[in-house]
């Protein structure tokens, strides 16, 4: 074995999940954010885990309100998760500016695009200070899923986005 720096490790775990983050503006609209740190925590109660850039302006979002939907979307949204990754929702309306078609979830005030093949909706519950991140666990309210889409996934270190094959 080759000793590998930690930012390296995604290659080695590809696909990586890729999702959006998604959370409410102070005008309401759904702010939207690429997403990739992020694990299930436990099943009963559902828990949810993510990780978040410390200057990430979703980080003040959630200071005002502890909702979030992690939204796994379909393929054909590979774009737009370049698009949100590289771009503040301080600033622009991602939604708007990438053109991305939005849905309304029941218990939520939070949107996601309608492209989602899995909507996890939760609370959160606590924070962890993570050097550069910031860790959040959260309480699972509501999942939604649909099995017509097809998930993209982080390729070769996030180099690329595609669906995963079984092979």
């Amino acid at each position: 074995m080759n000793q590998i720096k930690i930012a390296q490790t995604p290659v080695y775990t590809s696909p990586n999940p890729m999702t959006f983050i998604c959370s409410k503006k102070a005008d309401g609209k759904t702010n939207m954010a690429t997403l990739s740190f992020w694990t299930y925590a436990s099943t009963n109660p559902g828990k949810v885990v993510f990780s978040l850039n410390k200057g990430a302006y979703t980080l003040e979002l959630l200071a005002k309100n502890n909702e979030v939907v992690i939204a796994v979307p379909g393929a054909e949204l590979a774009g737009a998760l370049i698009a949100c990754g590289t771009s503040s929702g301080r600033d622009t309306d991602k939604v708007e500016k990438f053109n991305i078609a939005m849905q309304k979830l029941d218990g939520t005030e939070i949107c996601v695009p309608e492209l989602t093949r899995l909507a996890i909706v939760a609370k959160v519950n606590s924070t962890v200070d993570a050097d550069d991140h910031i860790l959040h666990i959260c309480d699972v309210t509501t999942v939604y899923a649909d099995d017509s889409v097809e998930a993209v996934f982080g390729w070769n270190g996030y180099a690329e986005l595609a669906p995963a094959q079984k092979k």
